[in-house]
């Protein structure tokens, strides 16, 4: 929640209106429903109840997973043009943050959208620059 809260309101203060949900589920929700021109994702996100059985809720529910990889095609595939995958994760703590390492800095193409991966920067108030990341999305 700190790094949402302090996302928005950077970004509002650079002059863009600002989208922020607290959930992958809720994000493909509005994406689904509202035009965006860009996403800002990050990478591990806690896991939710969507699609999960009994078992697997009661193991995984809450868990931080690597969503931010899959949610790249999601997005996409919802028309928008311009995505930007970040984590302030450290890559010698967790597999997945690890996996950055070989994207960091690089642009793609996922169905005509410019993707991004980024390790965030952060700011005075230790959280994540998004400023920065939507910067480096549209250059």
């Amino acid at each position: 929640p700190k790094h949402r809260r302090a996302g928005k309101r950077q970004l509002e203060v650079l002059g863009h209106d600002v989208v922020a949900v607290s959930t992958y589920g809720e994000a493909l929700h509005r994406v689904q429903e509202e035009i965006f021109d860009a996403a800002l994702l990050d990478l591990m996100m806690p896991a939710e109840a969507y699609m999960l059985g009994t078992e697997a809720q009661a193991e995984h529910l809450g868990r931080e997973i690597g969503i931010g990889y899959p949610m790249v095609f999601a997005m996409a595939l919802c028309g928008i043009k311009r995505i930007a995958v970040i984590t302030d994760g450290n890559h010698h703590q967790h597999p997945v943050v690890a996996t950055m390492d070989w994207f960091h800095g690089k642009s793609f193409m996922v169905n005509e959208a410019k993707v991004i991966f980024l390790y965030a920067r952060l700011t005075e108030d230790m959280t994540k620059n998004f400023g920065q990341a939507l910067e480096n999305l549209f250059r």
